[in-house]
């Protein structure tokens, strides 16, 4: 700057110059506004311009250049412009286009983000003023989007968008439009705008959080959103330069989202896989949007008569380029790939990654513009020269790998594909000269052949696509025909494919064989050849326009719609509804815009009658739609379900017949116009559509509701089939809580119970298949899963035992046992249907097995006590005893403890506890008994042994005592002298003896020390025998004076040998080895040899010196004294000790070196052993050669780690060459020759190179385990096969099924693991084509295992069903499937490789859907056909679904209608034909009683039919019977039991009444106990029969009853009972026949107090009868009182009191069918409203046992059903409302209950709730009379001192019960006694049948009728005899349980 310039007219022009390019300074310095602007505080404005772009022009106001581009300078504060304040005071801000465009991007960009964001300003601003911020900026955005352009605008073509800088400013503009335009037309396109752009509104405001294949997908509606748009033509069309706009604001939309999602790698460092993938997808994201800009202006636009796109095809150039650059980095991060996949590992060096991509260092490659390509492409040429030195070696590797491929050309083509970047390179594309005329040669047979295969085609006309199996090549093949392709447009489709697929080949060829000379003919030859298809699709075209113009011409026939004409019609004739819009006009619809698509030009006349069908056709589709489902409705439906769909089908059809919903009011003639609807109507047309469209998605949501119903429920049965019912009950009940839960979930819904019923019973079969499943899984593996049971093996009072017994073990074992299998017999499933109950006995063979296993279970549990037998001997031995006499030397002692060690350990060994499948025996009481036994052995021979010391000591003591005493004085004489040699001489010869007992004891306290810690003290007697041994010796030297010679000579030897002493030291200290050998291993070895020879030489000295002592010491010179021998011995010594450890070490490792790496590699250990070994000897050790080996060992032990990476187990030849070149290993080395010396001595190369080892060592390893796994899964392929077994059809055919399903499963699901395990390895990329493979071979495996799996359960259930004949309108279904599976299974029978069912040809998955739909519908149909039988007989509820078939299939079939009756009534266990087997003359009870039917039934087709018959002829047949007997009483083998009971109750109540009128109750009490004698004194001959049986049941039952009435006799006695509504007389249960008259035809009533019941004549057989006692009499009351108010009754109490038997025996006292059900948590709703159904239908009596144990919620939604059923008997209705279905209800129906106490003992019980309480009434049933009850069964039975007998016999029961132990097995309840009574009355018919007692018993009757006296004694032997007979029949029954 010049001295004089101004510094502010400066800075106002280098800004203004900056701003607009130019040179301002003269200008700024020369304005007058600049001078005002600077000097003038008040001017605070300075605008400048730039006129026309070289000057600039100043001015103090905005207001004329305010649409133009400006640079606006203002000052903050009113004052003058100095040098100073410039800075601060000056604030600048451009304006473009306009002050409103300028100010809202500055909020939005900069004041916004400042003011209203997150900052620290934002906080600071007060809330008010930023939504005021807010709303400027929106309010300037609305008035941007509103603004008219300027006339600069105007000229750019920048019309009505100025502010649509996003997607989202265009929804917004349109949005606002349709509400703030004051043009109504305007504002009605804005809607429409609005509306079609309202799909993609949501995803462009959150495209940042989509995924690319999201975006990718969003494309695809961005297209058909703007494809709509354009479309429109009912308002003004969209303008095309703002169409061009919104795609570039798209545009740049999609390319900031690629930016973003992209910006987040590192493209050149991330993983190639990751990189790759996100490359790919980001440029089809700007692939495809380039696409769909160009085919929108070109193809879809350009033709679109309506509005077309006149201008220039759009091409996105941003987002193309920047795929282009996209695909330039994926390429060469490709060739970085493909370069380490060739290279190895010198030649990656050279190619590293980071040297290749150095170049790109500070180069963006995502931020894309002309700005930065400069700086790319010379990154690019960069990178290109980085390539140059490994191009040839790339290629020589690419043409030995290309070399192999030549004779296979689409391999060879997929190659040079795959590596077509770097063949691009030029070196590489030139040494690949051969290989591309190859491939070239190869291209251009292809070329032909799709020629051939065109003209052919196209010669005959086929122009789809055949299947491989066709003979068509898969290169040219056709596109599939589908239904909404015509055939114009499929064969134009077709030759474009043929077209697309020249193009790439010409492509490919052009960029990988551009520069060869065939190239040009390869050219001609693909553009020939698209000149015919060219030609071909013209043709086509042509052809299609003259058939459509003919089609529209037909007069017959227009092809155009008739507005006119009427919607559609029903035809009569097939009962089809049909649409007036034909198909060949919808085909013209699809042709028309498929065409127009393709760039064809459709005639204007074509297009006319289009776009009127257009108009319609989505009425037309939609009706269409309706039709088509009204004419498969019933297709749709589940058979089973179709009842609870009928109200939704009546409403749909309704809507059908009456079109507009009027009805025709007026009379004459019928006018059919005024209710037909045409297309010309469009509100009635729309009217007339939505109510049927409403009806039709009504009819069907409930139909896909109701199918996904089904489905959970197909899913829960299949659930159960794969549940354990063993270890997972709790799972099983949840199962079927849930399935009921749907079935109230239909209920709540309104679909009525009746409306359920067949699908209720349809589940319930297949509950029943999984059940039995899984019940036949748990048989087979019971006593595997029963519950564990914990038991010990103790030793006690001298033997093995378990602890609980084993008595109690099998109680326990047995009862778990059979609570599982009897599961099925308390199952109700889902309908209360019986069927369950029969699974047992169908699988008795199963449970012979499973008690069989319980057997051997024992067995092997009393073997268990059998392994422990001879460790528990100690215990049965005296053990003092045995060790004393057994024991003598220390060896014995010795050999004692070391066994007692040995034991002690082998005993630690024994198991703690053994598994004998569920039972777990531990073994810790009985080891510690055993380990106490042993303690024991070790304290007697510790004992024992101090013991023997003791004598020893003993004898030792009494020698020395008596040897002392003789040598200690010293003899006078010489006799005394003789004497006193004689005695040295004993004492010497007895002294070896002493001695050696003073060593025994010295052994054996030294063994005592050992063993005990401390022994005997035995000092004293050693310091006594040394003095002893002294005593001896001075006596010997008396003696030996004359040996005083011999000790002159011995002084000059030991002179002589301390000179020779003398000379071996000195050379020894002068040749001994050094330090410094410790170094050289020679050296080593020869010191180790020299120590070897001085230690020779000393030894020989020390010799001579022992000898020099001992001669000394014998002729008592003083010992010599060689102190140098020992300093040289101990210098020696320590030199040997000292180089003995180097020579052990040395020899050790050499032995270790010397192995070979092969075997040793396995057992590195051995080697870290040593050096552990070593390194712990030498702590203790500090002198040289320590030291040195110290030094060894540690620097072993820090290479030893090393070792296991060197191991190379998995290592192949080449990973060893790699590692021996690592470690420089000389050459010719192989592992065959590799010793463990040799890498001892590569050591430390080991140690240098530890990381390229171990990166070496997990390579291996990954591609072993690799190659590994897919070997296992080629062996398992090759291995794994079917477990068949084999089945016999219905008819007897032989048909292989398969079996273990689930271990089939589990292995296909492993090996799927497996593979993808893999995947996560690095090393997967070389085994990535094989493991593919097996990837799709095991997902159609496990896909046509699971549908096969359901497919067999399936078949195998419906086939004896469809085999025996049923449901013909079914079989042709059947019989298809049947054939397609056994089809199946004979395949895999013949071939039984699992692989090979994933290989079989032909469409597998179609063929197992199908069969699976197919066997649905048979099941369905077989479902309704039994509800519908079961609803015309009642009494089918109670039996199961292949009974029931057996019975319908087999109606006239005796032997059949014989096995089912039973299960049909109480008391027929089979009835009797005539002879041609028509007609049912007698009914036959399980007894043999037979009672002939007086109108017999004839049998017919209907069994329902004619079985509802039997029941009538059963009632009508016993009613006169009844009536008969009454008449005419007495002959009691004519008439049945039942019968007889009820009338001789109808006699006693008459007789009974008439004798309380006349007060002669004790003559008929009299009278009873005659006839009672009579009775018992009846003997009825056993001759085989039948007739003789049951007549003697039936003396019992009157007896029973005869017993009840001389009771009740007494009772009204002991009441003086005088008029008949006394209450004792009242209170009995009385029988009256109707009217009051004998024979008059009337039926039974029975009364008690004021309750009046009808007799209803179930026949009940010769059933027990109950013993009346005062708790039975009171129960009667009880529940008679609770029905005669219209209640239930509740006997409730503990188990064994009768609650059950009475009501059963109430029931069989009215002529009832009682039906007994066990009630459980699995019981519902739904279940008890079912069997509620069945109950009042057949008018009988259900009896809930354990009604408690139910849910409390099921409890209390039961209350309801029963509250509903009591109401409606009460009010005698005829039909009632249960589970929303109308149901028949008989009168005599009955609901019962008993309960156990809800407390301990009982679990699972629970209180009932109130509302259900009042419901019925409770009788508490307490403990029974056992004595009146034994008492009367012993009458019955003929004792005649039943009482005394009875009474004493219950005393035995209870005695036992009070002193026997309690055991599992023991019962003396009321069921154990009734047994005993019972064998007792056989036994006692059986004495008098042929005994010797029957003829005395006789004789005594007779003799006490003849005297009284001689009666009492024979009365006292038949009291004997009874006594006799009842001992006999206790001792079966009681004897067994006390043993």
């Amino acid at each position: 700057m010049a001295p004089s310039e101004d510094a502010r007219v400066a800075f106002l022009a280098q800004s203004v110059g900056a701003y607009f390019g130019c040179d301002a300074r003269e200008a700024v310095a020369e304005a007058e506004a600049t001078s005002s602007f600077l000097e003038n505080p008040n001017e605070g404005l300075l605008v400048a311009r730039c006129t026309d772009g070289k000057h600039a022009e100043l001015a103090n106001s905005a207001e004329k250049w305010s649409d133009e581009n400006c640079l606006v300078m203002f000052k903050l504060k009113s004052e003058a412009i100095t040098p100073a304040n410039m800075h601060k005071n000056i604030l600048m801000h451009s304006l473009c286009d306009s002050p409103s465009n300028s100010l809202f991007h500055a909020v939005k960009k900069v004041f916004g983000p400042l003011l209203i964001g997150h900052g620290q300003d934002s906080k600071n601003l007060d809330p008010k003023l930023q939504n005021l911020l807010s709303d400027l900026e929106s309010g300037l955005a609305t008035s941007l989007r509103k603004k008219q352009p300027s006339a600069k605008a105007a000229a750019s073509d920048q019309v009505g968008y100025l502010g649509i800088l996003t997607p989202a400013d265009e929804l917004k503009y349109w949005a606002e439009q349709s509400t703030q335009s004051t043009n109504t037309r305007e504002r009605a396109r804005a809607v429409e705008f609005t509306d079609i752009l309202k799909p993609i509104s949501k995803e462009l405001s959150n495209l940042k959080a989509l995924s690319v294949p999201e975006v990718v997908d969003f494309i695809e509606v961005c297209q058909d959103t703007l494809d709509e748009l354009w479309k429109q033509v009912q308002h003004e069309v969209y303008r095309e330069d703002r169409m061009a706009h919104f795609f570039d604001v798209l545009s740049g939309e999609f390319a900031r989202f690629v930016q973003q999602k992209l910006g987040a790698l590192d493209l050149w460092g991330d993983p190639f896989t990751s990189v790759r993938e996100s490359l790919r997808a980001a440029m089809q994201v700007c692939e495809k949007w380039c696409v769909v800009t160009e085919s929108l202006t070109t193809r879809y636009w350009a033709n679109y008569t309506a509005h077309p796109w006149v201008g220039a095809p759009h091409l996105d150039s941003h987002l193309s380029a920047l795929g282009g650059r996209l695909g330039e980095i994926l390429a060469m991060r490709t060739v970085q790939e493909q370069l380490l996949r060739l290279l190895d590992d010198n030649e990656q060096a050279a190619a590293s990654s980071k040297r290749l991509v150095a170049a790109f260092e500070g180069v963006r490659p995502l931020l894309y513009n002309p700005y930065t390509q400069p700086l790319w492409e010379a990154a690019k040429l960069q990178y290109a020269h980085a390539m140059e030195p490994v191009e040839h070696t790339t290629a020589a590797k690419l043409k030995r790998e290309f070399g192999g491929l030549r004779a296979q050309p689409h391999q060879l083509l997929r190659e040079f594909q795959r590596y077509k970047d770097l063949i691009a390179r030029p070196a590489i594309r030139k040494a690949l000269v051969a290989e591309r005329e190859t491939l070239l040669g190869q291209l251009a047979v292809y070329l032909k052949g799709l020629g051939e295969e065109f003209r052919n085609r196209s010669r005959h006309g086929n122009f789809a696509t055949t299947s491989a199996g066709g003979g068509r090549h898969e290169a040219v093949a056709g596109p599939l025909e589908g239904k909404n392709l015509p055939e114009t447009v499929n064969a134009i489709v077709w030759v474009r494919q043929l077209a697309h697929k020249v193009e790439e080949t010409k492509l490919a060829a052009s960029q990988l064989l551009g520069d060869l000379h065939g190239m040009r003919d390869l050219e001609s030859t693909a553009a020939d050849l698209l000149d015919e298809l060219a030609a071909f699709e013209r043709d086509q075209f042509d052809d299609w326009t003259k058939e459509v113009n003919a089609a529209l011409d037909d007069p017959d026939e227009p092809l155009a719609l008739q507005t006119n004409g009427r919607l559609m019609e029903l035809d009569f004739r097939d009962g089809k509804l049909k649409v007036h819009y034909s198909e060949r006009l919808v085909r013209l619809l699809r042709e028309v815009r498929q065409l127009t698509a393709l760039g064809f030009p459709v005639q204007p006349k074509m297009q006319a009658v289009v776009k009127t069908a257009q108009k319609y056709y989505r009425h037309a589709v939609i009706l269409k739609q309706v039709a088509h489902f009204y004419n498969n409705i019933g297709h749709q439906m589940i058979k089973s379900q179709e009842t609870m769909m009928l109200s939704s089908a009546l409403a749909f059809e309704q809507i059908i017949k009456n079109p507009k919903g009027k009805v025709d009011t007026r009379g004459g003639k019928d006018d059919a116009d005024r209710f037909r609807i045409t297309w010309a109507n469009p509100l009635d047309l729309e009217a007339f559509i939505e109510r049927l469209q409403a009806a039709a998605e009504r009819l069907t949501a409930e139909n896909r509701k109701l199918r996904k119903y089904h489905a959970h429920m197909a899913d829960f049965v299949v659930q159960l089939m794969d549940t354990d019912m063993v270890r997972q009950q709790g799972k099983w009940k949840a199962v079927i809580t849930e399935m009921r839960t749907v079935l109230e979930t239909l209920k709540a819904h309104g679909i009525s119970a009746d409306n359920m019923k067949g699908w209720r019973v349809h589940w319930d079969y297949q509950l029943y298949k999984a059940l039995e499943h899984q019940y036949q899984r748990g048989l087979e593996s019971l006593n595997e899963q029963l519950s564990e049971f914990k038991v010990e093996l103790v030793f006690r009072q001298g033997r093995l035992q378990f602890k609980p017994s084993l008595e109690e073990i099998r109680a326990d074992y047995y009862k778990e046992l059979k609570k599982f299998v009897n599961i099925p017999t308390v199952f109700k499933g889902l309908n209360q249907t019986p069927i369950f109950k029969q699974m047992v006995h169908r699988n008795a063979k199963s449970l012979i097995v499973v008690y069989r296993k319980a057997e051997d279970l024992f067995q092997r549990l009393v073997r268990v006590v059998d392994d422990f037998r001879e460790w528990t001997l100690l215990g049965s031995v005296d053990l003092d005893h045995y060790v004393e006499d057994a024991l003598v030397h220390v060896p014995d002692w010795q050999i004692n403890f070391k066994m007692l060690k040995s034991k002690g350990k082998a005993m630690e060994k024994l198991p703690n506890v053994y598994h004998v499948d569920c039972i777990t025996v531990s073994t810790a009481p009985v080891k510690a008994a055993i380990d106490m036994h042993m303690q024991q052995l070790h304290d007697t021979l510790l004992s024992t042994l101090r013991r023997a010391i003791g004598r020893h000591c003993t004898d030792v003591e009494s020698y020395i005592d008596e040897g002392t005493e003789a040598l200690s004085s010293r003899p006078q004489t010489v006799q005394e002298i003789g004497e006193a040699n004689a005695r040295h001489t004993e004492f010497r010869d007895a002294r070896a003896a002493k001695l050696a007992d003073l060593e025994a004891a010295e052994q054996k306290n030294k063994l005592l020390r050992s063993v005990a810690g401390g022994g005997v003290d035995v000092s004293a007697l050693q310091a006594r025998w040394e003095q002893f041994e002294l005593l001896l010796e001075s006596h010997e030297l008396m003696i030996g004076e004359q040996v005083e010679i011999l000790k002159s000579g011995m002084r000059d030897r030991i002179k002589s040998f301390a000179r020779a002493l003398d000379k071996f030291a000195a050379r020894w200290h002068q040749l001994k080895p050094k330090d410094v050998a410790l170094g050289d291993q020679g050296a080593a070895k020869e010191a180790i040899v020299s120590i070897a020879e001085r230690e020779v030489e000393l030894a020989e000295l020390q010799g001579q010196a022992d000898t020099l002592e001992l001669e000394a010491e014998q002729v008592s010179v003083d010992k010599p004294e060689f102190p140098l021998l020992e300093e040289v011995k101990a210098d020696v010594g320590k030199f040997r000790d000292m180089w003995a450890i180097y020579e052990t070490f040395s020899s050790k490792l050499d032995e270790l070196a010397a192995e070979d790496w092969i075997s040793f590699r396995s057992r590195i250990y051995v080697f870290e052993d040593f050096l552990a070994e070593w390194a712990e000897t030498l702590k203790k050790r500090n002198d040289p050669v320590a030291q040195h080996l110290r030094q060894e060992v540690d620097r072993y032990q820090e290479i030893a780690p090393s070792f296991k990476h060197v191991r190379g187990d998995v290592m192949t030849g080449d990973h060893w060459m790699e590692l021996f070149r690592l470690l420089g290993v000389p050459r010719g080395m192989t592992l065959e020759k590799l010793t463990f010396g040799d890498l001892i001595r590569v050591a430390p190369a080991i140690r240098q190179h530890h990381t390229e080892i171990r990166q070496l060592a997990q390579r291996a390893q990954g591609e072993v385990t690799i190659r590994e796994a897919l070997q296992e899964l080629d062996t398992w392929g090759h291995g794994a096969v079917f477990a068949l077994t084999d089945y016999t059809d219905f008819h007897g055919q032989q048909l292989k099924l398969i079996k273990d399903w689930k271990d089939l499963l589990n292995e296909v699901g492993d090996n799927q693991a497996l593979l993808a395990s893999l995947k996560d390895s690095p090393y997967y990329g070389g085994f990535e084509d094989r493991a593919r493979s097996w990837e799709e071979r095991l997902g159609n495996l496990d896909e046509y295992l699971h549908s096969l799996n359901q497919a067999q359960r399936k078949w195998v259930y419906l086939e004896p069903i469809f085999g025996r004949g049923a449901l013909p309108k079914e079989q042709g279904r059947f019989k298809r499937v049947d054939e397609d599976f056994r089809d199946i299974m004979t395949f895999i029978g013949k071939d039984d490789r699992l692989v090979s069912l994933a290989m079989r040809g032909g469409n597998m998955r179609e063929t197992l859907a199908t069969m699976l739909d197919q066997l649905q519908r048979c099941q369905k149909a077989l479902n309704e056909f039994l509800e519908e039988k079961r609803s015309r007989f009642a009494r089918f509820y109670f039996i199961g679904d292949d009974d029931l078939l057996e019975i319908l299939g087999q109606a006239k079939n005796p032997v059949v209608i014989q096995t089912h009756l039973k299960k049909l009534f109480a008391g027929i266990h089979s009835v009797e034909f005539d002879e041609g087997a028509r007609h049912i003359v007698a009914m036959r009870s399980a007894d043999g009683e037979v009672v002939e039917l007086h109108n017999p039934v004839v049998i017919t087709d209907e069994v329902e039919t004619w079985l509802g018959d039997l029941s009538q002829a059963m009632r009508g047949t016993l009613t006169a019977l009844l009536d008969e007997y009454v008449r005419q009483p007495g002959d009691v083998a004519r008439f049945p039991s039942q019968m007889l009971e009820v009338g001789e109750q109808i006699l006693f109540t008459e007789r009974a009444e008439k004798a309380i009128g006349k007060g002669k109750v004790p003559a008929l009490l009299k009278e009873l106990q005659k006839t009672l004698a009579d009775y018992t004194s009846q003997e009825i001959a056993d001759d085989g029969e039948d007739e003789s049986r049951v007549l003697r049941l039936k003396l019992k039952a009157l007896i029973l009853d005869l017993i009840h009435n001389i009771d009740v006799c007494e009772q009204l006695m002991a009441a003086d009972v005088k008029k008949l509504d006394d209450w004792v007389w009242q209170k009995q249960l009385r029988y009256y026949l109707d009217g009051g008259k004998r024979g008059g035809g009337g039926g039974c009533r029975i009364r008690m107090c004021d309750a009046d019941f009808a007799y209803t004549y179930e026949y009940q057989g010769n059933a027990a009868k109950l013993v009346h006692t005062p708790l039975t009499d009171k129960c009667y009351l009880t529940l008679t009182q609770g029905m005669h108010m219209g209640f239930g009754g509740n006997p409730y109490g503990p188990a064994g009191t009768g609650k059950t038997e009475s009501v059963k025996a109430l029931g069989a006292a009215f002529g009832r069918q009682v039906l007994v059900f066990n009630c459980d948590e699995g019981l519902d709703v739904k279940s008890m409203g079912r069997i509620f159904i069945g109950l009042v239908k057949c008018g009988a009596w259900g009896c809930f046992d354990e009604f408690n144990r139910l849910e409390e919620a099921v409890l209390s939604a039961v209350s309801q059903q029963i509250q509903v059923i009591q109401s409606a008997v009460k009010a005698d209705a005829a039909h009632i409302e249960l589970l929303e279905r109308q149901v028949d209800i008989d009168a005599n129906c009955g609901i019962f209950i008993t309960m156990n106490p809800a407390g301990k003992g009982y679990g699972g019980r629970q209180k009932l709730p109130d509302n259900l309480k009042q419901l019925f009434r409770p009788v508490a049933m307490s403990k029974p009379d056992n004595e009146l009850i034994a008492e009367t069964i012993l009458f019955s039975e003929g004792f005649r001192h039943a009482k005394e007998l009875g009474r004493k016999l219950v005393s035995v029961f209870t005695l036992s019960r009070e002193l026997l132990s309690s055991q599992q097995h023991y019962d003396w309840g009321l069921r154990a006694l009734k047994t005993v009574l019972q064998l007792g009355g056989q036994l006692l018919q059986d004495a008098k049948r042929g005994g010797p007692q029957g003829g005395e018993e006789e004789e005594d009757d007779e003799e006490e009728e003849e005297g009284p006296d001689d009666g009492e004694d024979e009365g006292d032997d038949d009291r004997d005899n009874h006594y006799t007979l009842r001992g006999a029949a206790i001792c079966p029954n009681f004897v067994p349980m006390i043993v």
